[in-house]
């Protein structure tokens, strides 16, 4: 590097304003997925939300005083949304639009409280610090070691600029001090943790009687009547859905990719260009010797390790032989420590740099790494190598046309977010501009509908103020990144009860199964009453079917067992203990309608003995409720202006 922390103590540029450009954009590949991994918060990006609000300066939120973009909001969201997608394939149908702004708003506004307290308290990551963090990213590295091209490259690729990504670091790293520091005050007392882990580990043994619900549908007859009063009660039950059928356009960068016209030279120059995305690169195929610091003390782990490498070196053992016998990765063990050809990029740090430091053949030194102490060895090399044209051809014609498509794709949401908002009361303006056709949908309701209709955003926007009751076109909905859209009403039908006749069997249906779980509740409550009164079980004696299977023993069942329904585990660890040879009663009622009656008969605390894993995990959850109570104080003594709009 020629400036920046990297290479030199000059300061970094600290100007925050500096926006960037969405890492979709230019990064392919392995590079986009890098980047995603080693940004912890999201960056601000220019994505097609700040693309088409057209530069003004809309107040998503004020934070004492400091306000928050929306085009923060909505490249943030926009970021998130892509990396969601990267991991699941598609978006989780529980995550709206609405809801991820919810939550990257929430997490913006904490930022800045955050950074505001940095600030007022004088926390700053030195340049050293900065320097380091950026040197150990494994993204930045090539045979393990920190790479000056691969930086350049992977900033230039993704239109960072040095001064812009050190100056995040350095704010992430600052942050991390303020919040490292208040979770350090966490402390959790012996005596209390052992309290707690003997709660956690407390055994409880009893019965449950289960009476069916099902069982007393055979005892309601449903007269005409009864199932008539019953469909007048329950008009609520019985309704049509409210529903709407739209016309719509939708630009979809996919559909334009396929439509362009590519020339075998437009591929070649583009591969030539993008050489880096085709290369397959460098594997070493390497064994290793494990020494888990999961079994010992750091100490003996690593004295463990060296005595295993003197071994090896003095020619008292060998190295497979040690991996099958001594390592405690028993999965490579079976094969001699061979653990396949890997990437640098995919081994831990400190694995890789040894491995990058090995010819074929060569054992390291024992190396601490996240999983212990590693003994490393090389057994082949497989050099880095650039895949031939012909080979990736069909990869080169995708990525060409995803790149081409995309500025296609922006000019078109332009001219469709400009003729839908300039002409509300048609779309036949931005159909005529887009040379497209108005398709129409099929029923969409409030909660589902098929096509388009399966996006939220196209449902909330169909049911809005603007599309359905003044019939305007709606504004224009991101679906995904690569796919918009603009709706307006064609048909709209209120909901309304269903006529009786049409429901009859599902009103009788829903009759009988009322009345079967009125009469279940009634014998429980008769049965269990019974049990209280002599704190054991011999009211069963009474029951004129007992079923056996409906009698189950539970035997030293335990808080997150999975031995019986979750009611039913919530409810025995709510019960009060009975006294020796007593039964203690209670019940709780399943999502079917079945009435389970529970006797608690013993109790055993657990194990007090607290590990150091377990005095770890109690330290943890201190040091996060201890952050907790930061940011809430600082929520609670902060002025936060939320701009409802910007969650729309």
């Amino acid at each position: 590097m020629q400036s920046g922390i990297i290479s030199s103590d000059k300061n970094i540029n600290e100007n925050r304003d500096i926006m960037l450009q969405t890492i979709n954009d230019k990064a392919k590949g392995w590079i986009a997925y890098a980047i995603v991994i080693f940004i912890s918060i999201p960056f601000m990006l220019f994505g097609i939300g700040s693309y088409l609000d057209g530069g003004e300066k809309v107040v998503a939120a004020t934070v004492n005083g400091e306000d928050i973009d929306i085009s923060a909001v909505t490249t943030a969201t926009l970021q998130q949304k892509q990396r969601l997608t990267s991991i699941y394939g598609t978006l989780p149908p529980q995550l709206d639009d609405k809801t991820i702004k919810e939550q990257v708003l929430d997490d913006l506004v904490t930022r800045e409280l955050l950074k505001q307290s940095v600030a007022e308290y004088g926390y700053r990551a030195s340049d050293q610090e900065v320097g380091d963090a950026i040197r150990g990213m494994p993204t930045f590295q090539k045979d393990g070691q920190f790479d000056e091209t691969t930086y350049e490259q992977l900033l230039t690729a993704n239109r960072l600029t040095r001064g812009t990504f050190e100056q995040q670091t350095r704010d992430d790293i600052t942050l991390q001090q303020l919040t490292s520091a208040v979770s350090s005050t966490g402390f959790v007392p012996k005596q209390q943790a052992a309290l707690y882990q003997s709660l956690v580990n407390q055994e409880r043994s009893g019965q449950t009687y289960t009476l069916r619900a099902d069982a007393y549908k055979a005892k309601v007859t449903p007269d005409a009547d009864s199932v008539k009063a019953f469909y007048e009660s329950n008009t609520s039950r019985f309704m049509s859905d409210e529903r709407v059928k739209l016309d719509y356009l939708v630009v979809d960068q996919a559909e334009i990719a396929k439509g362009l016209d590519v020339n075998e030279e437009q591929l070649k120059a583009y591969f030539d260009e993008n050489a880096d995305m085709y290369r397959k690169p460098e594997q070493r195929k390497v064994s290793h010797i494990l020494v888990s610091l999961a079994k010992q003390d750091k100490e003996a782990a690593e004295k463990r390790a060296n005595e295993l490498y003197e071994q090896i070196t003095s020619g008292t053992s060998d190295f497979e032989t040690l991996a099958k016998t001594a390592s405690d990765d028993t999965f490579a063990a079976e094969q001699a420590g061979d653990m396949g050809y890997l990437n640098v990029n995919d081994m831990d740090p400190e694995f890789a740099k040894a491995a990058s430091a090995l010819k074929v053949g060569e054992v390291s030194a024992p190396v601490l790494t996240s999983s212990g102490y590693e003994i490393v060895k090389v057994t082949d090399i497989k050099a880095e190598e650039l895949e031939t044209f012909d080979a990736v051809k069909d990869r080169v014609d995708s990525a060409y046309r995803d790149a081409s498509a995309a500025d296609v794709f922006f000019s078109q949401v332009d001219q469709l977010r400009t003729q839908a908002f300039e002409n509300d009361g048609s779309l036949d303006p931005a159909a005529e501009a887009l040379g497209a056709e108005i398709v129409t949908s099929d029923w969409i309701t409030r909660t589902s509908g098929e096509g388009i209709g399966e996006s939220s955003k196209v449902r909330e926007a169909a049911f809005s103020e603007a599309v359905l009751n003044n019939r305007f076109n709606s504004d224009m909905l991101e679906i995904t990144p690569t796919r918009a859209i603009v709706v307006r009403l064609n048909t709209h039908e209120e909901a309304a009860v269903k006529p009786f006749a049409e429901v009859e069997k599902e009103v009788t249906d829903a009759y009988i199964d009322s009345e079967s779980r009125k009469l279940t509740v009634a014998a429980g409550e008769a049965l269990l009453a019974k049990m209280n009164e002599t704190n054991d079980w011999s009211a069963l004696e009474t029951v004129a079917e007992l079923v056996p299977e409906d009698v189950v023993q539970f035997d030293k069942l335990k808080r997150n067992d999975r031995k019986t329904t979750p009611q039913v585990v919530q409810e025995v660890f709510k019960m009060q203990a009975a006294e020796e040879g007593k039964v203690s009663f209670s019940n709780t009622i399943l999502p079917n309608g079945d009435y389970v009656i529970v006797g608690l008969s013993k109790v055993v605390d657990g194990d007090t003995e607290v590990s150091k894993g377990s005095l770890a995990s109690f330290q943890s959850e201190i040091s996060r409720r201890e952050q907790d109570a930061l940011l809430k104080a600082m929520r609670e003594q902060a002025e936060v202006e939320i701009n409802p709009s910007a969650l729309e």
